[in-house]
Order: C-alpha cells, then structure tokens, then sequence
C-alpha cells in the first residue's frame, strides 16, 4: 500500500502543476471575454477532474436521467472527492466555502479553474456568489452546488439550505438534483467531515486501489406555482431537491 500512495503522490503533484500552468494561461489568454474563460476554466476543470480519477482509481458509474442535466445542478456531499467526480462529468463550475480558496495548491487550482466562493455566514457574500452564478450558467456553464453545506458521513443526508436555490426560484429556471454514493465498505474511508485532518485523511485514502463511486441523475426539478415569492420558491426547490436526491441516493449502485 505504501508504494501505491508513493507513485500516486508521484502523479498527482506535477499534474497539479501542470494544470496550475495551463489554468494560468487559460485565464490570461481568455482574459478580454468573460463568457470564454468562464467556458475554457469550466473545460479545463473537467480535464482536471478525469486524470486526477484516473490516477486515484475512482472508477464512475452513471445511471438515470443524464440527458437532462442542466445548468443547475445540486448534490449530496460526503468528501472532496465528489468534486473530482462531479466534474468529470462535464464542463462545470463549483461554489465552495471561502476557506477553501486559502488552501495552498488546491485554492489555487480552484480559483484558476473558475470556482465560486462564498462566506456563508457574510448575507452580502452569498447575494454575489448567487450574482456570480447567474453569470455562469448565462455563459453555458454547469454549476454545481452542494446545499447541505459541509459533507456528511456518507451514509445520510444533511437537510438542504433553500439559499442556495435563490437563482432558480428567481429564474424560473429547473434545478437537476444528482445523488452520488460510494461503497458501504469504502464509505469510513472516503467520507471527509467533521474535525478530519485532511492530509492524513488523503494518505489513507492514496492506499485504497479502486474506489467506486455511483452517480445517479435524477430528472429535474421546476418551480411549481407561479404565484410563489421568491422566498417561497426557493424553499419549494429546496424541498423537491432534497427529496428527489434522497430517493436517488437509495437508487444508485
């Protein structure tokens, strides 16, 4: 085990280079246009994605409704490892905790790659992180949100929070909510939450050879009443979303 976490170490560090480099450039070259490095970041996150589950051994199956993923798209969160496997998906964007922004490689990673960040305690911080996302999805990137807010243990579900679904109910626009499970057997070791540290964390999880991790898209979910305040509808979402990703949770696999 420990020279299976050598050689992905091995991988993973200047491949995190390399796309820390191309991000660079990425964002230098599309600089003039918004909608084009809002689109090339997306792309290039999702390259990043695919060869950092190639080199962890995460192996994704997909099920459901795929076809009618949308622009936005809310899922359950148990580990950083649902980043990888959600933007392999297709070009996509994420909203994170600000925190995250301040993570030596990864923050920066995330901040080339088009990552939103957000002060979730800061009203002001989540009204331009909602802004923010409006803009992405105009400019024909998925952005994918995980409204429980922290990650769980994997083995349930945290009830959503409807401020995050302020751009939908607003927009009058459906809501794709995705359900993502690993093995029960694996879930101890994938699952990142509470007061984890996270290098520790990683090291044991370089060791595991395969990791199997199962998508299942389930079929969107729209404003019901017209009528509805904005506040109400986020909630109404909120409360669709939850469902559909608890009864998908139980589907995939």
């Amino acid at each position: 085990m420990t020279a299976l976490r050598l050689c992905r170490l091995i991988l993973l560090l200047p491949t995190s280079l390399f796309f820390l480099v191309a991000g660079a450039i990425v964002n230098i070259v599309t600089a003039a246009s918004e909608s084009c490095r809002a689109r090339a970041c997306a792309v290039c996150t999702m390259m990043w994605a695919r060869v950092m589950c190639m080199i962890l051994g995460i192996r994704i199956k997909k099920s459901g409704a795929e076809s009618e993923l949308g622009g936005f798209v809310v899922c359950n969160h148990s580990s950083y490892l649902d980043v990888l496997v959600m933007g392999s998906v297709r070009p996509s964007s994420f909203l994170a905790k600000k925190e995250v922004k301040g993570w030596p490689l990864v923050g920066w990673l995330a901040t080339l790659g088009g990552t939103l960040f957000v002060n979730r305690e800061n009203k002001k911080s989540a009204v331009m992180a909602m802004e923010e996302i409006g803009r992405k999805i105009d400019h024909g990137v998925m952005v994918v949100i995980f409204p429980e807010g922290t990650t769980s243990d994997g083995r349930s579900i945290r009830v959503f929070k409807s401020t995050f679904f302020s751009v939908p109910a607003c927009r009058n626009m459906p809501v794709t909510p995705v359900s993502i499970r690993y093995p029960a057997e694996l879930i101890g070791s994938v699952a990142w939450y509470g007061g984890m540290g996270l290098l520790p964390h990683l090291w044991r999880l370089l060791g595991i050879r395969r990791i199997d991790a199962s998508i299942y898209f389930n079929p969107p979910v729209w404003r019901q009443e017209a009528h509805l305040s904005a506040a109400n509808a986020r909630k109404q979402l909120c409360a669709q979303a939850y469902e559909s990703v608890v009864q998908g949770f139980g589907t995939a696999g």
